[in-house]
């Protein structure tokens, strides 16, 4: 799949840092350059301190840590506010001053904001686990790899495009529009609804999209929905009559409870 010539291969698990390069580096020309491994070392500590509670580092985190666990520039920092961190010196401080509760919950926290928001990997699940947000029945993403190419798209949103519009609604508007909407169509997570609310738009689905975050590709446009919280939408053109089109039509469909940014 190429989006305004920026390619996002799918892949087995073993590409995948190669695929994430290929990604970033069309957006911007050596990237993947600037990018640093965690040492060794620190990589072999975090495996003894996963190992004194029966687990092991996720395949998919491991060719992270090798590749860009010191400094992955500025791809996973973009969450939340821009000041999360993920480098390797921060998870094995932070390790050290209490996060192995999470760890013997079977979490492995790897983002950290100072806030106090955190992102985390199930390590009961397999070698590409789904990731967490703070409570641990919040699922903020399908699998660390999905995770991974969802931040690289939201970079190609920001960077790629002359034109860019926003909605959200509350968490209660959500749920009126599913009450309201959704009652006709056949559906059993919020995110097939809104698969099949937008199916009339023929929107290219990515690969990496699942329960929490859709991304469409259309000729003239892409748009993303996130319902992590409640109902996030971006529209993203570099045909300004193309976004107020869709945002005319999404305002038609959802009616009042889409708030425009």
């Amino acid at each position: 799949m190429i989006i305004n010539t920026i390619p996002f291969e799918n892949g087995s698990l073993e590409t995948m840092i190669d695929r994430l390069y290929k990604t970033m580096n069309s957006m911007d020309k050596g990237w993947s350059k600037k990018t640093e491994p965690a040492s060794q070392s620190q990589i072999q500590t975090l495996a003894n301190i996963l190992e004194q509670h029966g687990r092991s580092i996720p395949l998919a985190y491991r060719f992270f840590l090798q590749s860009m666990g010191k400094n992955d520039n500025g791809l996973l920092e973009q969450e939340w506010d821009g000041y999360s961190e993920v480098n390797s010196d921060t998870l094995l401080e932070n390790y050290s001053v209490g996060y192995n509760d999470f760890v013997s919950d079977g979490f492995l926290p790897f983002s950290f904001h100072w806030a106090d928001a955190i992102l985390s990997m199930k390590l009961s699940e397999s070698d590409n686990p789904p990731i967490y947000c703070n409570c641990y029945d919040e699922l903020f993403s399908g699998s660390f790899e999905n995770y991974l190419f969802q931040m690289a798209f939201r970079r190609m949103k920001k960077t790629q495009f002359l034109y860019q519009v926003d909605c959200a609604t509350s968490k209660a508007g959500f749920c009126d529009i599913l009450k309201k909407l959704a009652q006709n169509l056949p559906w059993t997570k919020p995110m097939e609804f809104i698969e099949s609310i937008l199916k009339p738009y023929q929107l290219q689905k990515a690969w990496f999209s699942d329960d929490v975050r859709f991304y469409g590709i259309s000729f003239e446009y892409i748009i993303s929905v996130d319902l992590h919280w409640a109902l996030n939408i971006t529209i993203s053109s570099n045909n300004h009559i193309a976004v107020q089109n869709m945002k005319k039509s999404l305002t038609s469909l959802f009616g009042s409870s889409l708030h425009w940014k």
